[in-house]
This record gives C-alpha cells, sequence and structure tokens, in this order.
C-alpha cells in the first residue's frame, strides 16, 4: 500500500519556501488593508498563526491534487476555490478585545472573513477586465452576484469543487454576456 501520510517539509520542498512566504504576504497585507480601509483595526487582526496554517492546508491540498492527477499547472478557479476554502475554514481575521464600542459594526466584524474573501474574489477573479466602465444593468447584476456570495460564504457549507463551478459559471456568463 502506498504511503498517505504527508509531511509539510514534502509541501515545502515541492513549491519552495519563497513560494509559499509569498502567498502568505500577498494574503496578509490583503487582509490588512481591508480591516484598515474599514476602520476596523481596533477590533479586528490577522492571526498569524491560523494565516500560516492556512497557506499549509491550502499548498498541501495542491500538492495531493497536482501528484493524484499528475498535472503541473492547475486553474484559477480551482487556485482560488482552494484558497477560499482553507480561508473560511481556519478564518484567520480575528476579533480583538471587546465589542462595546463597535457602535453597530458587530455585522462585519463576525463576518470579517466572508466579507474579505469576497472582495478578494471579486478583485482578483471576478472584475472583468475590459476598461469600459459596466453598463448599470451589468453593474447592478455583479453587485447582487457580490451579495449572493457573500451570503453563501457566510451561511452555506463551502465546498472546494462547488465552489470552483460558481466561479466558472460567473466567468462563463460574463464572457458570454460581453462576448469577450
Amino acid at each position: 500500500m502506498e504511503k498517505t501520510t504527508l509531511s509539510y517539509s514534502e509541501i515545502v520542498k515541492y513549491f519552495g519556501e519563497d513560494v509559499i512566504r509569498d502567498r502568505y504576504r500577498f494574503l496578509h497585507d490583503k487582509m490588512q488593508v481591508y480591516i484598515k480601509e474599514r476602520n476596523l483595526s481596533s477590533f479586528l487582526e490577522v492571526n498569524e498563526f491560523i494565516l500560516q496554517q492556512t497557506i499549509m492546508d491550502y499548498f498541501a491540498d495542491v500538492y495531493r491534487l497536482k501528484i493524484f492527477h499528475k498535472i503541473e499547472n492547475i486553474n484559477k478557479a480551482k487556485i482560488v476555490a482552494y484558497e477560499v476554502y482553507w480561508l473560511l475554514r481556519r478564518k484567520p481575521i480575528q476579533v480583538k478585545g471587546s465589542l462595546e464600542n463597535a457602535d453597530g459594526a458587530e455585522q462585519k466584524l463576525v463576518f470579517a472573513n466572508e466579507g474579505f474573501l469576497t472582495t478578494l474574489v471579486s478583485s482578483e477573479f471576478l472584475v472583468p477586465k475590459v476598461t469600459d466602465p459596466l453598463s448599470p444593468e451589468a453593474e447592478d447584476s455583479f453587485f447582487t452576484f457580490l451579495d449572493h456570495l457573500y451570503y453563501y460564504f457566510k451561511y452555506r457549507p463551502v465546498d472546494k469543487q462547488n465552489l470552483e463551478l460558481v466561479l466558472y459559471a460567473f466567468k462563463t456568463g460574463n464572457t458570454l454576456h460581453n462576448g469577450d
């Protein structure tokens, strides 16, 4: 029978420390910007240990996927889906201290990871690459989709494969609609 356990040293050797460190820094920086732009720095922080664990879980999944299917590169939808899955599961953005002075921001605090991921997916995967502004109808449709995605992240069990399909469906619909 083939060995089924996997050590983090194997993952680091396969991807390289720089790739893993860069992904950590990218997400950490994006999370910090998300927190600061919403003036939530006094209530939220990035738990670095949880984020490290999240990144390693993500790379372990990608490693298994590549080895099992004998593929070199995976598509962007799969990358985003697997990353989002682990970030939702581990929730590295944490509430710090008391919420006494939150002044109605409790919803943003409780669902900070889901909000962050909605903006991350939007900016990294969903925003059209065209430079022309969206029509009012297309913009309304896009923001409605983001509202539903945020709801999905908050209240539905997120599965990597289903999320990948959602992202593909969005891209397909966007391409068909825009003729790209």
